[in-house]
């Protein structure tokens, strides 16, 4: 579906854009705060295509689009004219129980700034494979320019997660990163790497001097009082002065406060948080690794993935590894792969063999979203098999203790952050991701699944006949047939808007090829979509480039809703008029919809009669 039409329908079922208070995206996901879960039609959100799936997770509305997100969001984000991060009934927001909020919250912080990390992470993992692989030494100059590109985004963390944070707590973002750089001081730094000064007096209470480089809960915690005591220094500030003095008590307020009570907490909370994990996995590693490797799907679908990337940071900072969040979600990925690869195999269904390939690929690369939703958890048994699969590899990852160095998405890409020198690290992560994946793909097969019949071959005991299995659509246009692929036009010769054919009009009628509605029609009037009662979405598209006619030459008989019946006349067009623009008459006639069908297979006439003449025919 187009992108800006999916974003209309999506944010029209969610009750309209003055129901979202913020809107982000992950990876494969669209995720909103709302201010009522009740105007958002969740069913007509998931039958949407172009939609895998949606839900409400952890106080957000979720809604699953896979691969092309980021140009979905483009759209919403341009209907809604921004992320809805400063909505002016902000105050209205359901809050939801206490930890739907705090996942809330860990999410839209961390996912906008995925990039960087992710970005730097694998930079990292790359170079520890140029070193172990002899083609780069850590001596040379090169190596430490990309070291520092790397380290970076994870050094620097607390001014990302400031950015990132003033607009989930919807207050200014250049205090809020002038606050990160107060906590990250030179001299601070400095003093905390020391052991001459402790702590330095303010107003006769000590303000401890620790390094709050890499740090994730200081700063949150800082940015979120920030953002209480900027409000509360608005409302008692005269609208003059405000420009002045709203952002000069905040920092005077605040950047005390934070060093002193709150950066000091965060900072503990951290190493408490890192503590109970670590221990957690050297007490009983296999268990909690095949917990963790088995139970990974789950945890991401909720959400509740992010309320571990504080300890996982810490975890870096400390120790200059992770053995938990990101090992497991590695093994968890592979499992998804795995049973998708297994469903591919054993499929018999033609559009259920293109779809797991489709998704088995992004799957290896840790997308696994398009999988689970497509797929593994609507076959119901690959997924039981990637979860089976998933605890073989985390309880393997935890018993040899496996270890991440680097932030990036746990796929294959991801391989060399596994990379130790003088250690077998990396030899334990690919035993531990082989046995998930295999596992899986072995179970899937063995498990089976509730498989449809190829339509294209129906059982002998089956009934179906042809005219079941089979659409036909007659041709709107008088004139002379030619193939998609010679169209003038990439974008339809392409097939990227759907599979088809065009015609060379005779006349300049076009009339309904079905019985229906009218769902579209351009502002220009040369283009008109149609859905029939069996739900064929056809394009008819007057010409190439008339858009810039701005509609001379064409005069509409229907509108937007309109019921049609066969045969009925929709527009007509001048053809001189347009040929004296010098422009083609050439009329690509598409099924927009045509991955909902097995095929769409074109008249091989050479000549077509509107109403009288099949056109295409598409098989279910």
């Amino acid at each position: 579906m187009n992108k800006q039409k999916l974003a209309e329908k999506i944010i029209k079922e969610m009750g309209g854009k003055e129901n979202i208070l913020q809107s982000w995206h992950c990876i494969t996901r669209l995720r909103f705060n709302v201010i009522s879960n009740d105007k958002v039609n969740i069913d007509k959100i998931r039958a949407l295509d172009g939609v895998l799936g949606a839900q409400f997770k952890s106080g957000q509305f979720q809604v699953i689009i896979g691969n092309q997100v980021a140009e979905v969001f483009a759209a919403v984000s341009q209907l809604t004219g921004s992320d809805g991060s400063n909505h002016p009934s902000s105050s209205k927001r359901q809050k939801g129980n206490v930890i739907e909020r705090i996942f809330d919250v860990i999410s839209g912080i961390f996912t906008p700034i995925l990039p960087a990390i992710v970005g730097a992470g694998l930079l990292k993992g790359l170079l520890a494979l140029f070193i172990a692989l002899q083609l780069l030494s850590n001596q040379s100059s090169t190596y430490e320019i990309l070291h520092f590109i790397s380290d970076a985004p994870f050094h620097f963390l607390p001014f990302l997660i400031a950015f990132s944070a003033a607009k989930k707590f919807n207050t200014d973002a250049s205090l809020s990163v002038a606050l990160a750089g107060i906590l990250m001081y030179p001299k601070i730094m400095e003093y905390a790497a020391g052991t001459e000064v402790d702590s330095l007096s303010f107003l006769g209470l000590p303000i401890p001097m620790n390094s709050y480089a890499s740090s994730v809960i200081p700063i949150i915690l800082g940015v979120w009082l920030l953002s209480y005591i900027h409000k509360g220094a608005d409302k008692i500030v005269p609208r003059s002065l405000r420009i002045i003095f709203v952002p000069l008590l905040t920092l005077v307020v605040t950047a005390p406060l934070t060093l002193l009570f709150i950066a000091p907490l965060g900072s503990y909370a951290g190493i408490y948080l890192d503590a109970f994990f670590s221990g957690l996995f050297d007490v009983a590693g296999p268990f909690a690794g095949l917990l963790m490797g088995g139970l990974m799907p789950l945890i991401v679908i909720t959400g509740m993935h992010y309320a571990f990337f504080p300890g996982s940071f810490a975890s870096f900072d400390k120790y200059g590894y992770d053995i938990m969040l990101l090992p497991m979600n590695f093994v968890a990925n592979l499992a998804q792969a795995g049973a998708t690869l297994g469903v591919l195999i054993k499929t018999k269904n033609k559009k259920m063999k293109q779809l797991s390939f489709s998704t088995f690929i992004p799957a290896m690369f840790g997308i696994t979203e398009p999988a689970i939703y497509g797929v593994t958890m609507k076959l119901k048994k690959p997924f039981y098999a990637s979860l089976v699969g998933g605890a073989v590899g985390g309880a393997i990852f935890g018993t040899l203790v496996v270890k991440t160095t680097a932030f990036t998405v746990p796929g294959i890409m991801s391989i060399p952050t596994y990379i130790m020198s003088g250690t077998n690290n990396l030899l334990y992560a690919l035993i531990g991701v082989t046995a998930s994946f295999t596992v899986s793909l072995i179970m899937t097969l063995l498990l089976g699944f509730k498989d449809e019949e190829n339509p294209l071959q129906p059982a002998a005991h089956d009934t179906t006949t042809e005219k079941d299995i089979t659409i036909d659509i007659l041709s709107p246009i008088t004139g002379k047939v030619m193939p998609l692929e010679s169209v003038p036009d990439a974008t339809f010769a392409e097939g990227l808007v759907g599979k088809g054919l065009a015609i060379e009009p005779k006349d300049g009628v076009v009339v309904a090829p079905f019985s229906g509605k009218v769902t579209t029609i351009a502002p220009t009037s040369h283009a008109i979509g149609i859905t029939s009662d069996d739900g064929v979405e056809l394009l008819i598209h007057i010409g190439l480039e008339t858009v810039n006619l701005n509609g001379e030459g064409f005069t509409l008989n229907v509108q937007v809703d309109d019921d049609i019946k066969l045969g009925d006349k929709l527009l007509t067009f001048d053809i001189e008029t347009i040929k004296k623009q010098d422009v083609s008459i050439i009329t690509p006639i598409i099924v927009t919809n045509s991955a909902h069908f097995l095929d769409v297979i074109a008249t091989s006439k050479k000549r077509v009669t509107a109403c009288d003449d099949k056109l295409v025919m598409l098989i279910k």
